[in-house]
């Protein structure tokens, strides 16, 4: 089945929602780009179901910034990041597709080191990129502790170059996306399970989604050091009351990525067997939860402690055990999905 390409540039997808605040600084950042001439890029801003000013500030941003490239703002009414995503993906003049979230403020020569990565290594599904922290307020003692659920810092130990294979992810934010993957997936039926509606949850956990799709493609994650933004913090997120949140939100999105790490695990696995597996890691939750009986109740009686850090691990097992109860059905959904998509591509291949 072919897939056709887009041009070899670099699309900035910048997906928002109620951003009319956020979206003047992270435009700023973008009309600083240092684009070698031979590069082509565009800005691409998708407003995701905004109910204040966005479209109406981008459209000005996009006039008053003067931008040397092509700066288009498209709505999409339907709410859920991965429907932002997919108008984006589908609407990106080329074949390197930026995510860029309205609190990312990208490096000078982001551009120019994304293209150049992704055209030397066409096995790349997705790169991975190194945010660095800007703050509104001084972060809390227990900050540096939470980097990573922030999105914040280095990852594959800051080593340049693929994740192993089936294992470990790259953050949404920032990442480059290979447009031609994106439509081998949708040519091969792909559709997300895991959905984000911004304001009710904080982590759909479509972008690990997407890379596991892409895996399962054939593709690689990687991650560039050199590939860098700043992450920007609001003093709203810089509380112990949100972190607890993203504690809970978390496991809103694991279904999905629970089904894909027994599929990678067990080449040959069967639902008969997944089914076993996933109880299996019931059990498992269970276990973990019930032999850290302190942490449990101070979880349960204490959870508003900032000095109780271990809080955030047992109310995230709690959330994970409770939702993997809840949705056992749904998990044998999800496994018979990526199961199709896993043998249209073997029959591809075939």
């Amino acid at each position: 089945m072919s897939v056709s390409i887009s041009p070899a540039g670099v699309t900035l997808l910048v997906c928002t929602h109620n951003g009319e605040s956020r979206l003047p600084a992270t435009l700023r950042y973008i009309a600083a780009q240092q684009v070698p001439a031979h590069v082509a890029w565009e800005v691409l801003i998708i407003s995701n179901a905004s109910s204040d000013k966005t479209l109406e500030v981008a459209a000005r941003l996009c006039q008053e910034l003067q931008l040397s490239v092509a700066c288009r703002v498209l709505d999409e009414p339907v709410a859920g990041k991965e429907n932002a995503l997919i108008r984006g993906f589908e609407a990106a003049n080329y074949e390197f597709i930026a995510v860029v979230d309205d609190d990312n403020w990208l490096a000078s020569d982001y551009v120019a080191v994304a293209h150049k990565i992704m055209c030397a290594h066409p096995e790349i599904g997705i790169l991975g990129a190194h945010a660095q922290g800007a703050y509104e307020v001084t972060p809390p003692a227990w900050f540096e502790a939470f980097r990573a659920v922030y999105a914040i810092g280095p990852q594959n130990d800051g080593v340049s170059g693929p994740l192993p294979d089936n294992a470990g992810y790259v953050y949404g934010a920032g990442s480059v996306v290979r447009q031609s993957g994106w439509r081998r997936l949708r040519a091969h039926g792909f559709a997300f399970t895991t959905s984000a509606k911004r304001g009710k949850t904080l982590s759909g956990g479509e972008d690990l989604e997407l890379g596991d799709a892409l895996r399962l493609a054939g593709y690689k994650l990687w991650y560039e050091d050199r590939l860098r933004f700043q992450h920007f913090m609001f003093k709203e997120r810089l509380t112990w009351q949100y972190l607890m949140r993203m504690a809970r939100s978390t496991a809103s999105s694991q279904i999905t990525s629970v089904v894909y790490y027994f599929i990678f695990r067990q080449p040959l696995l069967t639902e008969s067997r997944f089914r076993f597996l996933y109880a299996k890691r019931l059990l498992w939750l269970s276990t973990q939860i019930a032999r850290q009986p302190r942490v449990l109740v101070d979880t349960l009686l204490r959870a508003d402690e900032e000095t109780l850090t271990h809080n955030f691990e047992m109310l995230r097992l709690l959330y994970n055990f409770k939702t993997s109860v809840l949705q056992r059905k749904r998990a044998v959904e999800v496994f018979r999905q990526i199961q199709a998509l896993k043998a249209s591509f073997a029959e591809d291949r075939g």
